[in-house]
């Protein structure tokens, strides 16, 4: 299943290596994309579906106990986006895991007999489950960039959820639930990429000595993109306008759970990544004290104005929309008391991740609780509302028990975490001795106060007084529902009688791995809560409240209808907007005024340039026009050259033709007269041949009787005038046959060569 393996940690050098954080989120996940595709009507297999998923993931959930109690478990996707998904857990982030899954699995049940008067089921039980997935990916990542990625995972999916009945206000509500979503979700993204700039890494661990100057602006973006979802004033504006439009089951998720990853990302940055665990100089100390306090004010501020709206509203479901805010609060307040205590701050961080558990249960029965009421009566106005109690008895014990809860009456859960929080002020209080802390307890308390007051408010209006008419009917809670609303009342009554056991098995052993130490951590491992310190603080804030609400209620002081010039829309939203639009508007005129000037200076270089062009292009044309006339004359000279050559092509085609006929005609006459001298030649040289043999024999003849003449001459020498003579008369007959033979030979060599070339 798992194996030891190095990494990173904070308090324990265990770490084990084992997909199931994996499976836990990706199996939910797949489930609700499924559940997507099946028909409308099989409504069995989408509950039982859903249902699946939620258990599966509480088992993941719970098998990974074992592993996270003694040190952590990682795994590692480093195939996705590059980056990689890398998820790990310990026990700060079991503990959010655990209330995620136990009560999302509780809300899926008590959907089941809900969603029965509501449409869109295939689609409810799909982003539901999906929701589930996305929403553990949060608290199981082990770097900010896994956790961004999960993180607009749920607010896309959740939006879906918002906006399921479609109508004008549910759109409206929807469409302000994305824009901060998306807002905060770009706010988050940047911060993490000033992170990863800055440092190399995005991992969950500490880092304030790397951050060097831009530490400031990476705390402000992150608490903008986690301040959103938790609902921290002024960034709460969502949560009263998307509680009363969404199905209960969803509320409940939403305001019980969905922002406690709001509050899980501030814990994380506050206290893990501006941490250093090599020290801090005095100048560094100064910054993180300074950090702390302006968390905490944010919380007391959130808390105090959360509780003043809900108090003054009259939907019910809105009087625990703002609710929710003055709850978040209390734990940004106690995050900023640990982070200002620093190594010292086990107890703020004590009440804050307990005040996380104690939240997620009373605040997310308390959605369905009075979803249960608007399920029969369909009501959420108090004024229309009223006698309940009689109607429904469990409704309305289940719901005085998780009222007890969130107000902090002792015995029941709240009593526990306020406690806490309360002692971390204190404790803050008397080590730094500042009146910005005293006067920060001194709001906390008059906050609880508030609490009680407009609990009595919702529950007089509900569950008291005489039932209305038309609503005077018979109620049978659905089995599912009686069996949800129990178990909410019955780990809100358990907690707040052992407070202990929470507090010893799990918060001290997560405030460990942050390395607290100091006389709160000692305190804690001692904590009585029963002892008369904190309980005569409850009763102050007990009396303090009955102080506040019988005047307020008799005279109508919780009916006042504030006027919207003092709404956070006039306050911040509404100047910031104007500015932001004044401020675009001018940066808008700017550019347009450079662009204008941009042009005009284009627009003359532009005109300096057609006109250069036109020049140009007129001596151009003057030259087109010029060349054109002698291309014409050109032209014509050689048409007519060409019509003169066509002639004289027809003529000489003609003398061609006669004379190649005349040629045919010679060539006839000479090849006849070729054959005709032929034969006379070879005639004439058979003839030679004869004659040839005649003249050899001549010529053997005349060369004999040379010879002898020759004899006579040589014989005769005396007598000088014969031979002479004889010797004339020789060289004469010589003379003549030398001749003749020549003659002769002439003729035959020309008949010869004439005659061969034929």
């Amino acid at each position: 299943m798992f194996a030891a393996a190095s990494g990173h940690s904070f308090a324990s050098p265990e770490v084990y290596q084992s997909a199931l954080p994996l499976w836990v989120i990706l199996v939910p996940i797949l489930l609700g994309t499924g559940l997507y595709f099946l028909k409308e009507e099989w409504t069995k297999v989408l509950k039982a579906i859903s249902l699946a998923a939620s258990f599966f993931a509480l088992a993941g959930v719970m098998l990974l106990f074992p592993m996270v109690i003694s040190g952590q478990v990682c795994f590692d996707l480093i195939d996705f986006m590059q980056m990689g998904l890398f998820f790990r857990i310990d026990l700060i982030g079991w503990i959010f895991a655990l209330i995620i899954a136990l009560v999302w699995t509780l809300a899926t049940v008590f959907s089941f007999a809900y969603m029965d008067y509501e449409h869109n089921l295939r689609r409810y039980y799909s982003l539901l489950t999906i929701t589930l997935g996305a929403t553990l990916g949060v608290v199981l990542a082990g770097d900010f960039f896994t956790l961004f990625l999960f993180f607009e995972m749920m607010t896309l999916s959740s939006f879906i959820l918002v906006i399921h009945e479609q109508d004008s206000e549910a759109m409206k509500a929807g469409m302000l639930y994305l824009y901060l979503g998306i807002g905060g979700g770009l706010c988050l993204l940047f911060a993490v990429m000033m992170l990863f700039s800055i440092t190399g890494s995005v991992d969950i661990a500490p880092a304030f000595n790397l951050l060097g100057g831009q530490r400031t602006i990476i705390f402000i973006c992150f608490l903008i993109g986690f301040g959103v979802k938790a609902g921290l004033v002024p960034l709460h504006i969502w949560l009263p306008q998307a509680h009363p439009v969404a199905p209960s089951p969803a509320s409940a998720l939403l305001s019980g759970i969905l922002i406690k990853s709001g509050a899980y990302g501030i814990l994380r940055v506050s206290l893990v990544l501006f941490s250093s665990p090599d020290g801090l100089s005095d100048a560094e100390a100064s910054y993180i004290f300074n950090l702390g306090n302006s968390l905490m004010w944010i919380g007391i501020i959130t808390m105090f104005l959360g509780a003043v709206m809900a108090i003054l509203q009259s939907n019910m479901k809105r009087i625990l929309a703002y609710s929710s805010v003055s709850q978040i609060g209390y734990i940004a307040a106690a995050i900023g008391a640990a982070t200002l205590m620093n190594r010292e701050g086990g107890m703020g961080f004590a009440g804050a991740v307990y005040h996380v558990i104690n939240h997620a249960f009373f605040k997310a029965g308390l959605f369905m609780m009075v979803g249960t009421v608007f399920m029969f009566t369909r009501e959420l106005e108090l004024p229309r509302l009223g006698g309940m109690f009689k109607k429904m008895p469990l409704v309305g014990i289940t719901f005085l028990i998780a009222a007890f809860g969130i107000t902090g009456i002792p015995g029941f859960n709240g009593y526990a975490s306020k406690t806490l929080i309360h002692d971390a002020l204190l404790v803050a209080m008397e080590h730094y001795e500042l009146f910005s802390i005293e006067l920060a307890e001194k709001i906390f308390v008059l906050t609880s106060a508030l609490t009680i007051c407009y609990f009595i408010k919702i529950f007089r209006g509900v569950f008291l007084g005489p039932v209305p008419e038309k609503l005077d009917l018979e109620y049978r809670l659905p089995v599912s529902v009686q069996a949800v609303l129990v178990s909410f009342a019955l780990v809100i009554t358990g907690i707040g009688l052992f407070p202990n056991f929470v507090l010893e098995k799990i918060i001290i052993p997560a405030a460990s791995i942050l390395h607290y130490e100091g006389p709160a951590m000692e305190h804690l491992h001692h904590f009585h809560f029963f002892e008369w310190h904190p309980l005569e603080a409850m009763f102050i804030v007990i009396a303090l409240a009955l102080i506040i609400y019988i005047p307020g209620a008799w005279r109508g002081w919780f009916e006042w209808k504030p006027p919207w010039w003092l709404s956070i829309y006039a306050i911040i939203y509404k100047p910031v907007t104007e500015k932001l639009v004044a401020a675009a508007c001018r940066m808008g005129v700017l550019v347009d005024s450079s662009v204008d000037n941009a042009y005009n200076r284009s627009g003359s270089y532009a005109r300096e340039l057609c006109s250069y062009v036109v020049d140009i292009d007129r001596g151009i044309d003057k030259f087109y026009a010029s060349s054109g006339k002698a291309a014409r004359k050109l032209a014509d000279r050689s048409a007519e050259m060409d019509s003169g050559l066509d002639h004289l092509y027809e003529k000489s085609g003609e003398a061609a033709r006669k004379l190649a006929d005349r040629s045919a005609e010679m060539d006839s006459a000479l090849d006849e007269t070729y054959r005709k001298t032929g034969r006379a030649a070879q005639k004439l040289a058979r003839q030679t041949t004869d004659l040839d043999k005649v003249l050899n024999k001549v010529y053997d003849q005349a060369g004999q009787k040379t010879r002898e003449e020759m004899e006579k001459m040589l014989a005769e020498k005396k007598n000088k005038e014969d031979r002479r003579e004889r010797r004339k008369w020789n060289i004469k007959n010589l003379s003549f046959d030398n001749l003749l033979l020549v003659l002769v030979l002439a003729v035959v060599l020309f008949i010869i060569f004439y005659f061969s070339r034929f």
